[in-house]
């Protein structure tokens, strides 16, 4: 009975998994125009966007290349076995960081402390592109180390509906905490994070996770996925190489959020290629 009982349980939830993915799109029975796009074809590209933290941007044969400028140290280390990833122990690689980037900015790394522990050296990479209320964002992604971690952030402002840039608000240096505990609001998703094996999904402040779903970059670390964020009035959906990873409504105590700014955030052991940046609108 009990052998029975478990292959029902699991009938089920193969049958749920499948209806995930063939669940019906935000996208569907909508227009969707072309509201903005880069392709990274050029030096000018970069225009349209901004830096946050110690992070470099440049373009690597017609795609953006990021990375933190510890990165390249920090990765050797980790190939090495010498440092990893996960916090909580001697050889966590933030302390390592710390030595790094107190040695290389000095006038900064007051600012990379949280009390007593190093959390800097990650980058945010600000588009200045006001969304439209409903949109799509669709681009291409590849990292060529299997090092986490990836993030999209999307619909961000002041929590006075400023833009992100505005000066009311407080500075920002690629501190997770700036952006999950400080004066904007944003959702974020992140993803290529090999030992957890989901794509989670937070609202910020507060760093809530909200929803999560299978992270399908996982299936192939080091190789191209297409990306695509669907946010139509206070219902999110995500999607990797076509397929979908969750759909959430929001339907949180305040409210959902519209408009914004979107960024792309790595963490120090990350290293990705971006390409085909596309904002839609949706009606």
């Amino acid at each position: 009975m009990n052998k029975l009982f478990k292959y029902f349980i699991l009938l089920f939830v193969l049958m749920g998994s499948q209806e995930s993915f063939s669940q019906k799109s935000l996208e569907e029975g909508k227009t969707k125009t072309l509201f903005y796009q880069c392709n990274f074809d050029s030096q000018t590209a970069l225009d349209d966007w901004v830096m946050e933290g110690p992070g470099i941007a440049k373009i690597n044969k017609g795609r953006l290349e990021l990375y933190s400028r510890y990165h390249k140290k920090v990765y050797r280390k980790i190939k090495k076995g010498e440092i990893v990833f996960e916090e909580g122990t001697n050889k966590w690689y933030q302390n390592y960081t710390d030595g790094l980037a107190l040695k290389a900015e000095p006038h900064m790394y007051p600012s990379y402390k949280l009390g007593d522990t190093f959390r800097g050296g990650h980058l945010v990479y600000w588009n200045k592109i006001i969304t439209p209320e409903n949109y799509v964002i669709e681009f291409d992604f590849q990292s060529p180390i299997p090092f986490p971690l990836h993030m999209i952030m999307f619909s961000a402002t002041g929590t006075k509906g400023e833009n992100v840039f505005h000066p009311s608000l407080k500075k920002r240096c690629g501190v997770a905490a700036q952006y999950t505990k400080g004066d904007i609001y944003n959702y974020r998703i992140s993803f290529l994070a090999p030992k957890r094996g989901t794509a989670n999904m937070r609202k910020c402040p507060g760093r809530r996770l909200v929803t999560k779903g299978p992270d399908l970059t996982l299936k192939n670390l080091t190789g191209k996925h297409h990306m695509k964020v669907i946010k139509w009035k206070d219902q999110i959906e995500f999607r990797i190489d076509g397929q979908l990873i969750f759909q959430y409504h929001d339907k949180e105590s305040d409210a959902a959020l519209g408009a914004g700014q979107t960024a792309i955030r790595l963490m120090v052991p990350a290293r990705g290629y971006y390409d085909n940046y596309q904002i839609f609108e949706l009606k």
